[in-house]
């Protein structure tokens, strides 16, 4: 279609759907006289509605067309659409009666005509405005799949719940009917839902579910608190139901999940913590109209950054990562469904450990926060290779705050991780190596750069978490494997783990170390249980737990803070801070030179027990 071809069509649907107008118009004011004198109009009145039909039509149409009824799209219609469409037929109505009064009826129609009209004219144009809604909603093909579709019962019958039922009946495609809400609210319950009744309270769901022959359970209400959720899954499970929920209240309003897209309960949903409240004033200051930085922009961190950094506005956004197929990914599925609506955003291909091409990017973007994220982070494979960690946890980190510093940096933020206290992982000393690194880049005389480090526990879903090697081995059907029965984690969501990152930013002042309070520790046994039961499962009947035995560098527990670290509180009530002593440059620098020697050397053992002498609370393991 050409463009002159695709502004002509418009046109022409408001004159066909003016024309229809006119002919309802002309069929309402024709039937409302033939009401007004029971369908034996006198000769004197036919003649003058004949004279007036055509004038008061005009009008009609004049009205509709200022109400917006000529140039709406007749697939929608809501309450808005209605009382628009009613007001532009009542001022019709309202201008007439001025004329009846102002001429003392000659000439106009009758009162009650006009009256009889209006109700008319609005039941007319209503009803084919509704027709049009469903015809555009619900093919017949769609009614015929409601009576094929699953049975659902939907526990919320607010907002959210009411939406979602509406979304339900117009897309039969989903293949799920609603049949009955529960909800709390007393007040709601005996009521009507777009034509679906609340039954009862949510403690009634077994009864419900059993009364109505329901094979699934959505809960959509995403404000409720963890107790009532788990009360909630519970009550289903017992009754052999599954469980799906509406995405969360902020991907609905933010735009980035529609209410039908509905997803399975997981793990995380049985954290028991509240979300993080993020102070948003401040970390908008620290990001508006800024110039930002992420390094590994492609991994569940790094993403999930620049998903919200984008959302405070920067100035422009770089991400970083050396991994092609990331990058690749994280434009099509984050950057490019707001590319236009929010800040410049470029890519590079580029591995951290090239430190003159990082060098290059940093004067050339001057970036003024960085959000450093970049990490081996999977601790098996790094016992084996203990000098990559080193290279790329370590050293890079090393030289990237260094070059930072040059850049004028504003601030610099590292993302640690908890196996960096007392380690017993190669990966957990690098990363440790790293944070003293930026403690002695702070204490640099030159210095003008913030510089910090935020620890926090596994992260749900990551590459390296449990959750997706248990869903796989589950998925496989079993064996689930769990190193030990008493093995512990602390465990996140990447949503809180950001949060934390992004509060913890505009706190810093330069070389502190936070921490999230991140609750109690998980048994990862208790993990694969639950992760078991949620796949409608049963352990030991369905599918097996095997135990494995701790992996090389594997702790029952891991720890909050080393044994020189003071814990102090911040403004946050959920981000603690830890002071140490400072490492002086000098030091980190000896340090350096001597494991890059080691690192020539090719021996996996000397390389750790290098690191232990140069770092006393590491406790290796070697082979």
């Amino acid at each position: 279609m050409n463009i002159k071809t695709a502004m002509v069509n418009p046109n022409l649907r408001s004159a066909l759907l003016l024309s229809f107008y006119c002919g309802l118009a002309v069929f309402s004011y024709y039937l409302a006289y033939e009401l007004r004198f029971d369908f034996s109009v006198p000769t004197s009145f036919a003649d003058d509605r004949f004279d007036t039909i055509w004038w008061v039509t005009s009008l009609k149409l004049c009205m509709l067309s200022v109400s917006g009824q000529v140039q709406c799209l007749l697939a929608y219609f809501r309450l808005s659409d209605a009382i628009s469409l009613f007001l532009g037929l009542l001022l019709t109505a309202l201008l007439l009666v001025f004329m009846w009064l102002l001429c003392a009826g000659q000439g106009i129609p009758p009162r009650a005509v006009i009256l009889s009209d209006l109700m008319i004219s609005f039941f007319l144009i209503g009803a084919f405005r509704v027709l049009m809604r469903l015809q555009a909603s619900r093919s017949w093909a769609d009614w015929r799949m409601q009576k094929q579709s699953e049975s659902i019962l939907i526990v919320g019958a607010g907002e959210v719940g009411s939406g979602l039922c509406a979304e339900l009946f117009n897309k039969a495609s989903l293949g799920m009917r609603p049949v009955a809400f529960l909800d709390d609210d007393s007040a709601k319950i005996g009521r009507y839902v777009h034509g679906v009744r609340v039954v009862d309270s949510i403690d009634g769901l077994a009864q419900v579910a059993r009364r109505y022959q329901v094979s699934k359970v959505i809960i959509a209400f995403p404000s409720a608190s963890i107790q009532r959720l788990q009360q909630v899954i519970a009550m289903s499970r017992e009754t052999g139901l599954r469980v799906e929920r509406v995405p969360a209240i902020g991907d609905l309003l933010s735009g980035r999940a529609q209410i039908s897209q509905l997803q399975p309960i997981e793990f995380s949903d049985f954290l028991g913590r509240k979300p993080i409240e993020l102070d948003s004033d401040q970390i908008r200051i620290l990001l508006r109209a800024k110039r930002v930085l992420v390094t590994g922009a492609g991994g569940s961190i790094g993403r999930e950054l620049v998903k919200q950094v984008l959302d405070y506005r920067p100035a422009a956004l770089h991400c970083l990562d050396r991994s092609e197929i990331a990058i690749f990914n994280l434009q099509q599925e984050i950057i490019m469904p707001v590319r236009g609506a929010s800040s410049p955003v470029d890519c590079s291909v580029l591995d951290i450990a090239d430190n003159g091409s990082v060098e290059a990017l940093l004067q050339q973007f001057r970036p003024e926060v960085v959000f450093h994220a970049a990490a081996h982070k999977h601790l098996n494979l790094m016992e084996d290779q203990p000098a990559e960690a080193l290279k790329n946890n370590f050293f890079a980190t090393a030289d990237l705050a260094a070059s930072a510093s040059r850049a004028a940096v504003e601030h610099f933020i590292f993302i640690s991780t908890d196996k960096a206290v007392n380690p017993s992982s190669v990966m957990g000393a690098s990363k440790r190596l790293a944070e003293l690194a930026l403690e002695a880049q702070q204490l640099q005389s030159a210095n003008r750069t913030c510089f910090m480090s935020v620890r926090f526990g596994n992260v749900l879903g990551s590459s390296g978490s449990v959750v997706p090697i248990f869903r796989r081995q589950i998925a496989a059907g079993g064996p689930v494997t769990v190193t030990d029965p008493q093995v512990a984690r602390f465990f996140m969501t990447v949503e809180e783990a950001v949060g934390l990152v992004l509060n913890s930013a505009t706190q810093g002042t330069g070389g502190e170390i936070f921490v999230l309070d991140m609750g109690q520790a998980v048994k990862i046994v208790d993990v694969a249980r639950q992760m078991i039961e949620l796949s409608g499962l049963r352990e030991g009947v369905d599918i097996e737990i095997q135990y494995t035995s701790l992996c090389p560098g594997e702790k029952l527990r891991e720890e909050l803070q080393h044994q020189n670290e003071s814990l102090t509180a911040t403004a946050h009530p959920r981000v603690l801070r830890f002071v140490a002593k400072h490492c002086a440059s000098t030091e980190i620098e000896s340090i350096r030179i001597k494991l890059e020697c080691r690192i020539s050397q090719d021996n996996a053992n000397q390389l750790k027990l290098e690191m232990q002498e140069m770092l006393p609370e590491y406790t290796p393991y070697l082979s």
